[in-house]
Parts: structure tokens; C-alpha cells; sequence
């Protein structure tokens, strides 16, 4: 019986059951005994669908690689209502820690993936790297060669307005960078893969990231287009 055609339940079961247990223990450890327990089912049954456990691990490599890259693509297109860069960062959380709630380990499979020392894991990173890069260099080509005005796309991610006179955009984009990145990974380094936990602790730094970075001497009036100074 084919994995794809069990109902989604089952199927998202088996995926977060193995990415669980190939993050806990590495591919070389993991075994198909312990993801079918971990999903439930019987040895046999999980035999059923995939061969051998490098099947398994190339079918839940290549979706976590997959449904990460277009839960970060969606949060960075979709557009909202969004008033700041603060206020996107918190829809963007939002959507990229969605995913968690379906698969609560796939960070962290991949994660512990990109330091996997087994050969044949190492060579599935190489290549999925390799085949990102490709995707980036087609993404600027295609840019290059369209009429569009990126500069609208680029303040569609995060409006910048309200930021400290003293602080550059450029400045503020490589703080929250480095702040996202050393939260999440972190977090994945502890294994904490509650979703609400996680968007909770993150809301946190945003709060504090916009304590420190917004301009608080001025108010920006949109319907105006225009800066006044607040009444203290």
C-alpha cells in the first residue's frame, strides 16, 4: 500500500513519529521499531510502506525541506494589514511556527540533520543544499529580467517607519536576524518544540526588539503620510 494514499491523519502521524525519533537519535540509531511505535502501528504495517529506513528518512527529509521553504515563502508574500516591521514579524512568527502544530519535530529533524555524521545523511544535506542554491540563483535571474519595481516587494516585508533616527534599516534587519535565528535555535537545541510556548517566547523579543528599535519621540500618521511629534 502507497504511504501517499493513507488518509492525511495517518500519514502526518507516521511523518511527526519519524521525525521525532530520527531527531532524538540521529539516523545511524533511530530504528523502524521505534518510529512505528512512536506512530502507533506495527512494525509490518510501517514495512508496508516503506522499505527500508533510508526510504523513510529520504521521504521525511524531502518534506520537512519542502513544507519549511513554503511556510517561510508564504511568510514572506502574503501581505496583511501590517502598520510596521514589528507587526509583521509577529504575523510571520505566526505562520512559520503553524507548521509546528502539524509536525511538532520537523525543525528539529532538520536541524539535527544538517549535523548528521552519517555519509549518507551528509549527502542528502550536500545535494538539498546544492539544489537550494540553484532555486536562489533562478529567483535573482527571474528578478533581473523582470520589469517589476522590487522595491514595493521589499517594503511590503516589514515597514520601516518608526525606527530610531540613529538606528539604519539595514542595522535593524541584521539585529532581528540574529535575534530570530539565535531564539530558534536555541530552542531546537533543547528540543522544545511546543508551538504555542515557542510564538509565545518569540512575542517576547519582538516586544523587546521594538522597545529598543522604535522611535518613540513621533507617531506615523498613515492616512496623512506624514510624522508628528506625540503629546507627552
Amino acid at each position: 500500500m502507497a504511504f501517499d494514499n493513507l488518509e492525511k491523519e495517518k500519514q502526518n502521524k507516521i511523518i511527526s513519529a519519524a521525525c521525532e525519533v530520527f531527531a532524538k537519535h540521529g539516523y545511524k540509531k533511530a530504528s523502524m521499531k521505534d518510529i512505528a511505535e512512536a506512530a502507533g502501528i506495527s512494525k509490518s504495517v510501517l514495512f508496508k510502506y516503506f522499505s527500508n529506513k533510508e526510504n523513510l528518512y529520504i521521504k521525511i527529509f524531502r518534506l520537512a525541506s519542502d513544507s519549511i521553504r513554503e511556510a517561510d515563502g508564504i511568510a514572506r508574500s502574503e501581505k496583511g494589514s501590517d502598520t510596521d516591521m514589528f507587526s509583521f514579524m509577529r504575523r510571520s512568527a505566526r505562520l512559520r511556527l503553524s507548521l509546528f502544530k502539524v509536525y511538532p519535530w520537523i525543525y528539529r529533524f532538520s536541524y539535527t540533520a544538517a549535523f548528521d555524521t552519517d555519509p549518507f545523511v551528509r549527502e542528502l544535506v550536500k545535494k538539498e543544499y546544492e539544489n537550494y542554491e540553484k532555486s536562489q540563483i533562478n529567483i535573482q535571474i527571474n528578478m533581473k529580467n523582470s520589469e517589476t519595481d522590487y522595491s514595493d516587494l521589499l517594503n511590503e516585508i516589514g515597514n520601516f517607519k518608526g525606527l530610531r533616527e540613529d538606528i539604519s534599516p539595514a542595522a535593524a534587519k541584521q539585529i532581528i536576524f540574529w535575534v530570530s535565528l539565535g531564539y530558534l535555535e536555541e530552542k531546537l537545541y533543547k528540543a522544545e518544540t511546543d508551538p504555542d510556548n515557542l510564538e509565545q517566547g518569540f512575542e517576547k523579543w519582538i516586544d523587546i526588539l521594538e522597545l529598543l528599535l522604535k522611535d518613540r519621540s513621533k507617531s506615523y500618521d498613515q492616512k496623512e503620510g506624514r510624522t508628528g511629534v506625540k503629546n507627552e
